[in-house]
This record gives C-alpha cells, sequence and structure tokens, in this order.
C-alpha cells in the first residue's frame, strides 16, 4: 500500500514540476517584456522575446528541469530530508536546466531556419522563476504532509532489532522528530539478557532476534531496522535474506563507528555495496574547477613569470662555479604519500642538504622541520630570493603537471614525515601547494605545530573563496617578504 502510495505521489509530484516549469515560463515571458523597464524604454529587452522565439525555451526547460531533479534525488522520499538539503538539490537542477538549455539554444540556433533566433535570455529566466516556484511548492508539500503525520496518517511502522545504547540513541532520534512519521511497532532484541515485556526508551520489547519471521507475519511492519550490539554482522545474513524473500524493507545500522572527521558516503563497486569515510571533500563541482584552474593558471604564470624566471637563473648563473646547477630538484611527499620532485631555482650552495645534520644545532624550528635564519649556506643571491620568494617560482611547474596545487598544505620531505604523528599525517591527504594558509599567517615564525593545525583547519573549512583569499594575502606576504627565512 505504500509502495504504491509513494509511487503516485512521485508520479504526482512530477507532474505538478512540470506544469510549473510552464508557468515559470510565461512569468519569465512578461517579465522580460513587460517589467519595469518596459515603462522607462518600450523597446528594451524586446529582441527575440516574442512568443514565437521563445518557444523552444517552453518545450524545453521543464522537460530538462524535471530530468534534472529525477537525476539529483529530488523524487525519492523526503520523509527525512531537511528543507536546505531540498533548496541544494532543487538549486543545482534548475542552474543545471539552466545551463544545457542555453547551450543547446546557442548550439541549434545555427540550424534554425534562417532569421530564427531563439531566445536565449528566456533560458536564464524561466530557471530563475522556476527555483522559486519548485521551492513554494515543496514548503507547502511538506507542511500538509506533515499536518497528516501528526493527525496518524502517512507513517510508516518500524520494527526495531538490536539492543543497548545503539538502539536508544536511534529511538531517542526518532522521537524527537515525529514529522517525519515513523511509528516503532516493537523490539527484537539481539541480547540474550532481554525479556519479553519490557521496556526500552517507553517501547516494548516482543521478544528475542529468532522471532523475527514469527513478529513479521503476525504484525503489519513496513521496515526492519537492525542496529546490532551482541550480534555479529555475518550472522545477520539469513535474517536479511528472509526480510528480502517476505518483501520487507531491511535496513542496517552502521553507528558502530563514530568518526569525528570523516564524512561517510555509499557506492557500489560492480554489486558490492561500500560505506566510506572519507576525511577530505569528494571530487565535486568546486574541486574540479580548483584543479581546472591550477593547470590553466599555471600556464599563464610561466608566460607571466618568465622574465622573473629568466633573472633569476642569470644571476644564479652569473655567481656560480663552472657546472653548477641553476635548478634545485628536491623529492617531497605529495598527496596520501606520493613522492614526487619538487623543483627550486637553486638558493644554497652545492652539496648543501649533506650539512645539515653539522647544523642541526641551529636549528631555529620546533618539530621535524629544520630551518635557519641566517643560514650560513644560502648564498648571497640565494638570500635575495628567498626573501621574494623568487625560488618557488620553478613550483609551477609542478602545478602543471600535477604533482602540486597553487594553494594546499606546503609539501615535506620524506624523513618529515616519517617523525610525524599519527593526526598530523592527514594533511597529506590533500594536494600541496605552492602557498598555504600559515604562510600567510606567520610563514617561519610559526610553531610546527602551528603549521599543522593551520594545515588541518585549511583541509576542514576548503573553499574556492579561502584558496582567493590565500591567493590575495601571498602576493602581500611575497612583496614584503614578510616572515621569510
Amino acid at each position: 500500500m505504500i509502495r504504491e502510495y509513494n509511487y503516485v505521489l512521485r508520479r504526482i509530484s512530477i507532474a505538478l514540476d512540470w506544469i510549473l516549469g510552464i508557468f515559470a515560463f510565461f512569468i519569465a515571458y512578461l517579465f522580460k517584456n513587460f517589467g519595469p523597464w518596459y515603462y522607462i524604454h518600450p523597446g528594451l529587452f524586446q529582441t527575440g522575446a516574442d512568443l514565437w522565439h521563445s518557444l523552444p525555451v517552453l518545450l524545453m526547460v521543464p522537460l530538462v528541469t524535471v530530468l534534472a531533479l529525477g537525476h539529483n534525488g529530488h523524487y525519492t522520499s523526503q520523509r527525512i530530508v531537511g528543507l536546505g538539503a531540498i533548496t541544494r538539490r532543487i538549486a543545482l537542477s534548475c542552474f543545471e536546466a539552466m545551463v544545457i538549455c542555453y547551450a543547446l539554444l546557442s548550439i541549434g540556433g545555427r540550424v534554425f531556419a534562417a532569421g530564427y533566433e531563439p531566445s536565449r535570455g528566456m533560458a536564464v529566466l524561466t530557471p530563475f522563476f522556476l527555483f522559486f516556484l519548485l521551492l513554494l511548492k515543496s514548503l507547502v508539500v511538506q507542511q500538509i504532509l506533515q499536518g497528516l503525520r501528526r493527525r496518524g496518517h502517512n507513517f510508516r511502522s518500524l520494527l526495531l532489532v538490536g539492543s543497548g545504547e545503539p538502539l536508544r540513541e536511534f529511538i531517542q532520534m526518532l522521537r524527537s522528530h515525529p514529522v517525519w512519521g515513523f511509528r516503532i511497532e516493537g523490539i527484537l532484541s539481539d541480547s540474550a539478557e532481554a525479556k519479553t515485556g519490557d521496556r526500552l526508551e517507553d517501547t516494548p520489547v516482543l521478544g528475542t532476534l529468532d522471532q523475527l519471521f514469527d513478529v513479521l507475519s503476525s504484525r503489519v511492519i513496513d521496515e526492519v531496522v537492525f542496529t546490532p550490539s551482541h550480534t555479529p554482522l555475518e550472522s545477520l545474513t539469513p535474517y536479511l535474506q528472509g526480510c528480502e524473500e517476505m518483501g520487507i524493507r531491511a535496513t542496517l545500522s552502521l553507528n558502530f563507528h563514530q568518526p569525528a572527521i570523516a564524512r561517510p558516503y555509499f557506492e557500489h563497486v560492480e554489486d558490492i555495496p561500500l560505506v566510506c569515510y572519507s576525511p577530505t571533500r569528494e571530487m565535486n563541482l568546486a574541486l574540479m574547477f580548483k584543479y581546472a584552474f591550477d593547470r590553466v593558471a599555471a600556464v599563464l604564470l610561466l608566460i607571466l613569470a618568465a622574465p622573473f624566471m629568466l633573472g633569476t637563473a642569470l644571476a644564479i648563473w652569473l655567481t656560480s662555479k663552472r657546472g653548477e646547477p641553476i635548478f634545485y630538484g628536491q623529492t617531497r611527499v605529495g598527496l596520501n604519500g606520493r613522492l614526487f620532485t619538487l623543483w627550486k631555482f637553486r638558493s644554497m650552495r652545492v652539496g648543501a642538504d649533506k650539512e645539515v645534520d653539522k647544523l642541526r644545532a641551529l636549528n631555529e624550528v620546533d618539530g621535524p622541520v629544520f630551518k635557519i635564519k641566517n643560514d650560513p649556506r644560502v648564498t648571497p643571491v640565494g638570500r635575495f630570493i628567498r626573501k621574494y620568494s623568487l625560488d618557488e617560482l620553478p613550483q609551477i611547474y609542478n602545478v602543471l603537471r600535477g604533482d602540486m596545487s597553487l594553494v594546499g598544505p606546503r609539501p615535506p620531505i620524506p624523513s618529515e614525515v616519517a617523525q610525524y604523528d599519527r593526526w598530523q599525517r592527514r594533511r597529506l591527504s590533500m594536494k600541496p601547494g605552492i602557498t598555504c594558509l600559515w604562510q600567510v599567517m606567520g610563514r617561519n615564525k610559526l610553531s610546527f605545530d602551528t603549521w599543522m593545525k593551520l594545515d588541518l583547519q585549511y583541509i576542514d573549512n576548503w573553499s574556492l573563496f579561502l584558496d582567493f583569499k590565500i591567493l590575495l594575502k601571498t602576493i602581500v606576504v611575497v612583496v614584503t617578504g614578510h616572515g621569510a627565512m
């Protein structure tokens, strides 16, 4: 009954969204042709805005938007989905529809009859107004369904299987959200200590796990939720198979692990379902833009920085002995421990890396990092190019190769990583960068522990806007030479 009910509701929702798409088209048409500017300048924005030139938009936008909504999961059950998630789905779907329709009209305009120019402005305005109509419709539907659930209608009856604190927390969560429309019929305990007639969080214990199929045969149960505490997961297989045979939905709680940082998500590899705990952001549109921007910006920066790089190379060559290299390549640790060669302009005398042990007592930075403010190995030219970060310019090539990003945690050397505490290794979970948060907040004046925390703060709060801020601050830091060592 509930499946058929949900099937009908989804079809009605799709039909309503289609109708709202048509309605949004006519609102956009009136807005474009008879908006406030009409009374100021009647001819403004009129080109190609009549119904004949806007007809392709009327045919495309409602269809593409409904398909995008379906792709983004808008027509799945909204029972426990919050308003924020619904708004994001609608906004994303309308944006996708706008981009697709605008692109199709731009390309298809060449194949239309001569003199026929479809209105691309309508392809922008229609999804814009459709977003607000879809959001209003979702709010109204949500309020109606929640009202029905408060009156005891449109609910799902649950049978809970498990015991202990995980089960208690699950019951408390359901009780705190009555508008979700779940009704707990009872509990089957997987603990030998539980007895029929006991109550947990005012919910009756109907028996033990081995009585599952008897309960399912004698009661109306829409879904069985397993939150085991004393039963190994492999021992649940026959019960899950039995629910499948009886056509009853089964849900397995995976709250045996409560991640503090990682975000769980589900995926399928062939026919194997997997739950993954990711401590970093998964690939999305923003990350794709970041990586694409890195490559494009690297090409432009190599062109713009060519005079500075040429001048730096010439200065190093003129002050070096014959045969001494201009560039210095060092093995660094990148994303998830991958090793790569980081390139810099040589700012120290040849063989400086072999003198580290002799100078270890002069180290001015705590932790495994080795840095000296007035390092005796640095050449006069090297001191200048270090102050203004000119020695870092060849790393743009590393960005172009994909080893690094413009913004990200600085890549450490393997010997430093070998001394990391476990929590510090998480800074390797994001692609390293030329500049990072700690470099614009004091550079080498900060302690090693502060470096690590700022890198993790960057990873946990990453956004395109944060990258943009760091890049702008980096320009100021480089020009002033603040914190250089």
